[in-house]
């Protein structure tokens, strides 16, 4: 009986130190959307992506989006012009690339639109210089990271170009 109480008694003290020690949940940071500034007038829309906005797919994401989640609809002819900043990590950059799967090698894969990618932007706070392209063709494209693996590990948005659309989106 003895014996019994004081296996009892162990089995409780270790079960209230393993819950005092348990690791705390996580949590993730939600996503916050792309700064979109547009000039109808001048077809011009200017956005500023996060990289590695918080914990969402493992900071592999952009403002908190990854895995094609978002969709950036832009009218056809409209100037973009991209800012990336880097509040990750590790380093990524921006491109568009054109295709229904995603590119096997990023850094390969042709850029849909002539200076439609960033420089690597390092970790923690870097940002690059803004790229501007004009989006000339309609369709579907991946805005990715082409550093490592991360495009294929989900760090990626959908951009459509939209012949007649009047307003740019985010969604």
């Amino acid at each position: 009986m003895k014996n019994t109480v004081m296996t009892a008694l162990l089995l409780a003290s270790t079960s209230v130190v393993l819950a005092q020690t348990a690791a705390p949940a996580t949590t993730t940071t939600p996503a916050q959307p792309p700064v979109i500034t547009t000039d109808a007038a001048k077809k011009l829309v200017k956005i500023s992506f996060v990289a590695g906005h918080g914990t969402h797919n493992n900071g592999l994401n952009y403002n908190g989006d990854a895995k094609g989640e978002k969709t950036l609809t832009v009218p056809l002819g409209w100037t973009v012009e991209v800012s990336l900043s880097n509040a990750g990590r590790m380093p990524h950059d921006m491109a568009i690339v054109a295709g229904t799967a995603l590119p096997a090698d990023p850094f390969k894969a042709r850029l849909a639109f002539p200076n439609a990618a960033t420089a690597v932007v390092a970790p923690s706070g870097a940002t690059a210089a803004p790229t501007t392209f004009v989006v000339n063709r309609p369709g579907s494209y991946f805005v990715l990271c082409r550093v490592g693996k991360h495009a294929q590990n989900g760090m990626y948005v959908k951009l459509n170009v939209v012949n007649g659309a009047k307003a740019v989106t985010y969604k």
